[in-house]
């Protein structure tokens, strides 16, 4: 991505030529700039000097949006476009696949061999061309010839800014400031060098420098850019806050290899299943059309498989969505995986991006022939880009993707909603959009969460990620990311897969794969959840002799927003441990015949860092025998239409037998419930067949079998709502009510238990 004021072709050639030196000219073309660019004559060098003006200093009458990222990462289609051949990818640490830098060199001449007039000529033919990275080379040998003049100092340094070689651009404008520091005529140089400091991840210099800049640009003529300044300072402040926080961060980040990146554009990461898909640009081959650059080959959608520990060498997805005559991308999938959806973009006669929307359908022997999704998402001469499926603040299922419909505002994040096969019109989404640009949305299903990137809020660095959940029935205020997941640089295409526990995102940060600067090229990385370790340890003690153990205890551990039990141990010398969960609050009971039950509390909420929390539980004595009557001792849960134990059952399954060994006047109720899938008659069955299962676990332990009582209750007694409020699924309530209950449902007399043998 690279930030100008306005998105064309020719900002989106500059980001993806850069990452190798290419020069693509037809031979005509080449003549033709060669021929109006011959040897300078005495008449040329005596000719009256030009005043220049400054692409920074035309900025001032714009409402600039200096954090600005290019519409999106999908490829202008070129004319007469080549076929691709075949389905390979080149290797990140291979050569480009063109470079024609060699066969220029003998065409045009050599920039050190020309004057400064004739290199600043030519770096202008070929920055109007699009050719960026070959402009520049010419500005900077201009600035060795006539290292005095402030103008071409800011031509190369805009250009390297414009490569996103940050590095490069802080040298340039920091010389131009020097050279501009009595007269201040090109203030932009101060806030563009701050820029460049904040990208570079210096955010103490940075914030000098936009202060300087507020203080030097007049109010009058450059108030837009004096607030940005501010903005741009607050950024950095989050920047540096992060930097010194001793929180442990939510995620770690992992760049991937050359099986999936490689030396130019990577993007639109998207898990399905073990198959990753996302975009490429494979390619930088250009070719000329209307004296402007445009590229040769085509962004095509990849895929890569992983296989446990590696990924597969991605492939291109073989099937008729990679159109051969557009650039195709931004791959997303329904929430079934059935539907595809991709973004199809050619480039238009002004060299601007026009993409749209279409859709896919899974037909079991491969993808269908792409669709145009309707009016409702693909508004006429609009870009319509990063389609993702998700809810809106109803319930209500639709799509959600990036427009520039809203000319005023850059692009928006909207929302149509699902009507059928077809979608409505498209609304912008409330508190999230800016007067800059917001990309990429990312709907997460459980927790009803949108993700986006955007340069309009407060960013520490040029796009960031941010994420906004639903609070009653509206968006909340954008949450920024922070670190490790943003970075001094521009992240966008934040992607979190649940089934797998790993996630994606897409940035230009060092350590790419990019071949011309350390920021310039987009790469994938992926996302690991940090692991935090959390537990609460301790000893059930009496209180009335000396703090010493109490044996045979039932400790139960409780959900304490839920009130639903956890789980329950049974420790013999009183000592007991639960691991624990982050961000969640829970109670512990403890109970013993002969003392006064005893319930503490404990949170996670707000830690990061890991940590096991002792506990200990000093009980009084009472005189009265205790009761476990209608007591909870144990809960399991179940899989989907399932009648086997999982791997974690028999954990609480021993713990009901260790109580029932040390209490043998309790007759245990086994009471088993399904969710509320499939008929009333098929789960009474399935929680049958539980409560048999069970059953026959505990009497295999030696359990007396009239001391279990073995019953079905169906779905009729739900904990949790199997869907929500306006109908849709609720799989994490249909979980909690796929359960076994363990509960005393008698207690037996002295007499009673002498009769069956079964006192101690």
């Amino acid at each position: 991505m690279c930030r100008n004021l306005t998105i064309t072709l020719f900002t989106l050639v500059s980001v993806f030529t850069f990452c190798s030196p290419v020069f693509a000219q037809s031979k005509d073309e080449l003549n033709e700039l060669l021929n109006s660019s011959s040897t300078e004559t005495k008449s040329s060098k005596n000719k009256s000097k030009t005043k220049e003006k400054s692409a920074t200093e035309t900025q001032k009458t714009e409402s600039t949006k200096t954090n600005e990222a290019p519409t999106q990462n999908d490829k202008p289609q070129t004319a007469n476009p080549e076929p691709q051949n075949g389905n390979s990818r080149p290797s990140a640490n291979s050569a480009p696949s063109v470079n024609r830098s060699s066969e220029i060199v003998k065409e045009l001449p050599e920039p050190a061999k020309i004057g400064w007039r004739k290199n600043r000529k030519l770096g202008d033919k070929l920055y109007g061309m699009g050719s960026v990275y070959n402009a520049v080379v010419y500005y900077t040998e201009a600035t060795k010839k006539k290292p005095t003049k402030p103008f071409l100092f800011q031509k190369a340094a805009d250009g390297f800014f414009m490569l996103r070689d940050y590095g490069s651009a802080n040298a340039y404008y920091k010389k131009l400031m020097e050279l501009d520091a009595e007269k201040n005529k090109y203030p932009m140089a101060i806030y563009q060098y701050a820029l460049t400091e904040k990208y570079m991840g210096n955010y103490e210099v940075a914030k000098t420098y936009f202060e300087k800049f507020k203080q030097t640009a007049k109010a009058d003529e450059w108030s837009a850019q004096r607030s940005n300044a501010g903005r741009e300072i607050q950024g950095c402040d989050l920047g540096l806050s992060y930097l010194n926080s001793t929180q442990l961060p939510e995620y770690t980040i992992e760049h991937l290899r050359e099986n999936v990146n490689q030396p130019f554009t990577d993007y639109a990461p998207v898990l399905q299943g073990s198959s990753l898909y996302f975009g490429a640009w494979t390619s930088d081959k250009v070719m000329m059309e209307n004296k402007r650059e445009k590229y040769a080959d085509f962004s095509r959608i990849y895929v890569s498989q992983n296989n446990g520990s590696e990924w597969s060498n991605a492939e291109m997805l073989s099937s008729p969505i990679n159109n051969v005559n557009f650039h195709v991308g931004n791959p997303s999938f329904s929430p079934d995986g059935k539907t595809l959806y991709y973004t199809q973009c050619y480039q238009d006669e002004y060299g601007q991006m026009q993409c749209s929307i279409y859709k896919s359908t899974n037909l079991g022997s491969g993808w269908s022939e792409g669709e145009k999704l309707d009016a409702g998402v693909n508004t006429a001469n609009t870009s319509n880009t990063h389609p993702c499926m998700g809810k809106n603040e109803a319930g209500e299922d639709g799509l959600y993707f990036s427009s520039n419909r809203n000319a005023s505002r850059g692009f928006d994040i909207l929302f149509a909603k699902q009507n059928g096969n077809t979608f409505d019109k498209a609304r912008t989404v409330a508190n999230i959009n800016t007067k800059g640009d917001e990309w990429t949305p990312f709907y997460d299903y459980k927790n009803n969460t949108l993700y986006f990137s955007s340069n309009g809020h407060i960013n520490i660095g040029g796009a960031d990620i941010y994420k906004t959940t639903l609070e009653r029935g509206e968006w909340s205020e954008p949450k920024n990311l922070g670190l490790p997941i943003n970075s001094s640089v521009d992240d966008m295409y934040f992607h979190w897969s649940e089934s797998n526990n790993t996630g994606f995102v897409v940035s230009n940060r060092p350590g790419g794969f990019g071949q011309k600067s350390e920021t310039c090229c987009d790469d994938i990385y992926q996302l690991f959840k940090t692991k935090l370790n959390f537990a609460v340890a301790g000893t059930v003690q009496n209180a009335n002799a000396g703090y010493s153990a109490i044996e045979n205890c039932l400790v139960t551990l409780y959900d304490a927003k839920q009130g639903t039990q956890i789980k329950s141990a049974y420790p013999e010398k009183g000592q007991y441990f639960f691991d624990l969960e982050p961000e969640r609050e829970y109670k512990i009971m403890a109970r013993k015949n002969g003392f006064e039950d005893m319930l503490l509390s404990i949170s996670t909420v707000g830690k990061k860092k890991s940590d096991t929390v002792t506990l200990d539980f000093p009980m009084k004595g009472m005189l009265q025998t205790l009761s476990y009557l209608d007591k909870t001792i144990g809960v399991v849960y179940w899989e989907f239409n399932a009648d086997r134990l999982t791997n974690g059952a028999p954990d609480t399954l021993n713990n009901v037998v260790t109580f029932m060994t040390a209490n043998p006047q309790c007759v245990v109720e086994v009471g088993s419930h399904t969710d509320s899938k499939g008929t009333d008659e098929y789960n009474l069955k399935l929680s049958q067949r539980r409560s048999d299962a069970v059953a026959k676990y505990l009497m295999s332990k030696k359990v007396p079998q009239f001391r279990v009582v073995s019953k079905a209750y169906g779905e009729s007694m739900p904990l949790e709502l199997n869907e929500n409020p306006p109908g849709t699924d609720n799989p994490e309530g249909r979980s909690k009510n796929r359960r076994t209950e363990f509960k005393v449902v008698k207690e037996l007399s002295q007499e009673e238990m002498n009769k069956t043998g079964n006192s101690k």
